[in-house]
């Protein structure tokens, strides 16, 4: 085996031959580094300090995934004592709950995608990105810590000694502040998240008791594009087998101006007594296009094609 030259040490790092000193922080860490970091991190060490080490011979942190940090956000932050990310962890959830509640109207149309978008933007994303910059988050702390803890000794033992007297984690913390942090955000957003849900649901019902009322609208505009009139009767009976009987208690017909009135029942208690009106008006191609319009309904239960505005 041919011989490249001498191993150099200084201090306690070891230099490659052959290498560039621009090479040389992705080549080498110093040795010592090893102990230290488990040191610093304490619980677990088998699993951060080796990837620490990798952080170190990169010359930065890298995006990496972490289960804990995923599951239970804030409760690791804390225990780790990583007290500005337990806070940003916590609230991550009520972010979430806020954006889906300006984003969840594309999604309005049916209640599966519904609760998918719920879950994605209010749990899975708000644990993503912990469970992404967990691992980067502790290397930085234990990387200042191990700093501070040389840069107050100048002895190597001193240091070692002095880390193993902290205490790296606390689990207190991880519990009280990390469970109380989930509560608060549960406490925050369930209750919104609950009334969207309703609120849904009900736009929902409306819709469907809607379209179920179309083949009366057909009847009218089969009735004008023929003669240019309105029916004196539609087939109202037909809707008995239709979602809107059992949504719409009443549903009545005008011939003087086509309109019709949806009575709702009480399948939905905060909305019995209002109505519904579907009014024709003529384009100008001669054909029929319906308004709906709501009386009395608040705009959070109508969906998008029956507003008041």
């Amino acid at each position: 085996m041919p011989d490249d030259g001498p191993v150099s040490v200084f201090l306690d790092t070891i230099h490659l031959p052959g290498e560039s000193a621009a090479d040389a922080r992705e080549m080498f860490v110093r040795p010592a580094l090893a102990v230290l970091f488990r040191l610093a991190v304490g619980p677990s060490a088998d699993y951060y300090a080796p990837r620490f080490l990798t952080y170190e011979k990169a010359g930065h942190a890298k995006p990496g995934w972490h289960w804990p940090s995923f599951l239970l956000p804030s409760v690791w932050a804390f225990y780790r004592k990583l007290w500005l990310a337990g806070i940003v962890f916590a609230l991550l959830p009520v972010a979430g709950a806020l954006a889906f509640g300006a984003l969840a109207s594309r999604i309005d149309h049916a209640s599966v995608p519904w609760l998918l978008g719920a879950v994605l933007v209010i749990w899975l994303l708000p644990g993503v990105i912990p469970a992404l910059t967990a691992n980067s988050l502790l290397y930085r702390r234990i990387r200042r810590t191990v700093a501070r803890a040389e840069a107050s000794t100048g002895s190597a033992s001193q240091v070692a000694s002095l880390l193993a007297r902290r205490e790296p984690t606390s689990l207190p913390a991880g519990l009280l502040l990390g469970g109380g942090a989930i509560a608060l955000a549960a406490a925050l957003v369930a209750p919104g998240v609950q009334m969207a849900w309703f609120e849904h649901e009900v736009r929902v019902q409306i819709g469907t008791a809607l379209a179920s009322v179309r083949p009366l609208q057909q009847q009218i505009e089969d009735s004008w594009d023929r003669v240019r009139e309105v029916p004196m009767k539609l087939d109202v009976e037909s809707l008995r087998v239709q979602a809107a009987a059992a949504f719409f208690d009443e549903v009545s017909f005008r011939p003087a101006n086509g309109r019709l009135r949806l009575g709702l029942g009480s399948s939905i208690p905060e909305l019995f007594g209002r109505s519904i009106l579907l009014a024709p008006m003529v384009d100008a191609s001669q054909h029929i296009r319906w308004t709906c319009i709501p009386v009395d309904i608040p705009a959070k239960y109508l969906p998008k094609d029956c507003s008041s505005d």
